[in-house]
């Protein structure tokens, strides 16, 4: 049976877990009702013109979907990039302050972090490219 200390002490602690996971469903929710609305409204556009319908709806369905690609790549490689700088920045500055000596490798790993939100944004420009 469970003992009720050790069931709060885990409460406690997992409190920052709950809310980055409240965080990310909700997030992920929003996402996936805003690209439901976005295709639903894509592909329930008319075409005018000379253009044949069936190309014209495939041209601006899949064009939309690149510039969705290349905003996700860069938006969610930033949200990761800044958790990832929180969680070593803070650690970081524990271990300088108890070990002034590390603080170049330190700065080194919260570079390696912020190395995250580049290659997101690098992606997202190759994707544009292809557009």
């Amino acid at each position: 049976m469970i003992k009720l200390g050790s069931m709060i002490k885990w409460i406690k602690m997992s409190n920052f877990a709950l809310l980055a996971i409240s965080i990310t469903i909700g997030l992920a929710t929003l996402l996936w009702v805003d690209i439901d609305i976005g295709l639903n409204k894509a592909f329930a556009q008319e075409t005018t013109g000379e253009t044949h319908g069936a190309s014209a709806t495939t041209e601006k369905s899949s064009m939309g979907m690149g510039l969705l690609a290349a905003a996700l790549s860069t938006g969610l490689s930033a949200i990761a990039a800044g958790i990832a700088v929180a969680m070593v920045g803070s650690a970081a500055m524990g271990a300088v302050a108890e070990r002034p000596e590390v603080m170049g490798r330190s700065i080194i790993f919260v570079g390696l972090a912020e190395g995250i939100a580049i290659y997101g944004l690098i992606i997202s420009i190759m994707i544009l490219g292809k557009l």
